[in-house]
């Protein structure tokens, strides 16, 4: 195994104790800043080491196909978990039915990056790499930055409306960028698709590791 596939794995065990600690901080009102903060502490340790192992992987020239499949998924179960427990545990009360939206939102998220990894493994049959942009990479700061806040959003009513704000904006633009993506490549869905590589297609940073992998 190499080392940039052990790092990888070590952000995915990361996510248990942050799912953990913000688990028993919702439910331990006596305890609730501190392990809410430490929860916040180890997601944003998750999204800024995201770049590390793709780094790593591409100047030891480490490929592996563990490392390519891990990569994305981390970053992906991290997001979806996370937003799982913030509508589970309901803490947010800005506007009627905040959760709703937000629970509607996850899902086109999920439904997004799904669509999108299907769409990549097609093109991939086909012999075509489909290039990342700089949409995808800001979609993925802001919906950490937004889950990050609405980790703390029970604690400050400020911290709950930037995190809602946030992630509303890094929601709508996921949607957008991969409605951009399929449009700008739709010729990979074509029967005459030969190989080749796509300049100017939109992916995203919830896959910029992904990209980064396939790049090594």
């Amino acid at each position: 195994m190499t080392l940039a596939t052990k790092i990888t794995l070590a952000r995915i065990f990361l996510i248990i104790p942050t799912v953990v600690l913000y688990i028993v901080g919702m439910l331990e009102e006596s305890v609730k800043l501190p392990l809410l903060i430490v929860s916040c502490v180890l997601f944003a340790v998750l999204c800024a080491t995201d770049f590390v192992d793709g780094h790593i992987a591409r100047k030891t020239n480490t490929v592996s196909a563990l490392g390519k499949f891990l990569d994305p998924l981390a970053d992906k179960i991290v997001i979806v978990v996370m937003l799982f427990l913030i509508v589970y545990f309901d803490d947010l009360d800005l506007f009627p039915r905040d959760m709703l939206v937000i629970a509607l939102l996850g899902g086109l998220i999920l439904t997004r990056e799904l669509t999108v990894s299907v769409f990549r493994a097609v093109a991939a049959s086909k012999g075509l790499v489909l290039a990342a942009d700089i949409y995808g990479k800001v979609k993925t700061v802001l919906l950490d930055v937004g889950v990050a806040f609405l980790i703390l959003a029970g604690v400050n009513e400020v911290i709950m409306w930037i995190g809602e704000i946030v992630f509303f904006a890094g929601a709508v633009l996921t949607v957008w960028s991969g409605a951009r993506y399929l449009v700008k490549n739709k010729h990979v869905l074509a029967d005459t698709a030969k190989g080749g590589e796509s300049t100017d297609s939109a992916e995203d940073a919830a896959e910029t590791d992904g990209d980064r992998e396939a790049d090594k």
